[in-house]
């Protein structure tokens, strides 16, 4: 299902539910195919201990909208609900959308079953375009040249009243991918990178 946060206005909700769903419908040259599942490979990986019906409780930090979808049903993903998501996760500086990379959602979903946590995930930076990427980069060392987030495969949040280290190490056991710890900036980060890990105050 699909929230909003009263706070905003009519408008803003009838844009964000309509563009949504164009973006459900958006094509794009990523390689990245919603029809075919992940590769969930050995009896080992994280997400053959999980739910076969995959969703995500989400909140945007920046534009305030609330999101809760069922993103994975019947062993493949759902288009119109990615859409939904990859919208969710535009870029707010240039109201932007792009195809994220569904394993991305697989990383959080699996992070959200594993701390079992009833409070929504709280985004702050989903999906960057190159430019927002570069102011970003200009402000702040801790933003890297070559950031997942350009490519939709990146994700920086918190979870209200979970502590950011035990988020990060339980993010770290799970090696679905990279994952930075921010504790002075108060977010984790986690991508679908290579397993690596990193600390920046």
């Amino acid at each position: 299902m699909l929230y909003l946060d009263p706070a905003v206005d009519l408008q803003t909700r009838r844009a964000f539910l309509q563009r949504s769903f164009v973006a459900a419908s958006t094509t794009c040259s990523c390689g990245l195919s919603y029809a075919i599942p992940p590769a969930d490979e050995g009896a080992e990986h994280p997400l053959n201990k999980m739910n076969k019906v995959r969703g995500l409780r989400l909140e945007n930090q920046g534009s305030g909208e609330i999101l809760d979808v069922v993103y994975w049903r019947d062993n493949q993903y759902i288009a119109d609900n990615l859409g939904q998501l990859n919208y969710f996760m535009r870029d707010l500086h240039a109201d932007k959308s792009y195809l994220m990379d569904p394993k991305l959602y697989d990383f959080m979903y699996t992070l959200q079953q594993t701390l079992n946590a009833s409070a929504r995930i709280h985004v702050l930076s989903g999906y960057r375009t190159a430019q927002t990427n570069a102011k970003l980069r200009s402000q702040s060392m801790g933003v890297a040249i070559r950031s997942f987030h350009v490519r939709g495969r990146a994700v920086d949040f918190y979870i209200p009243g979970y502590d950011l280290q035990h988020v990060q190490k339980a993010a770290r056991r799970l090696v679905l991918g990279g994952v930075g710890y921010y504790p002075n900036a108060g977010f984790v980060h986690i991508d679908t990178g290579y397993a690596r890990h990193w600390k920046r105050a």
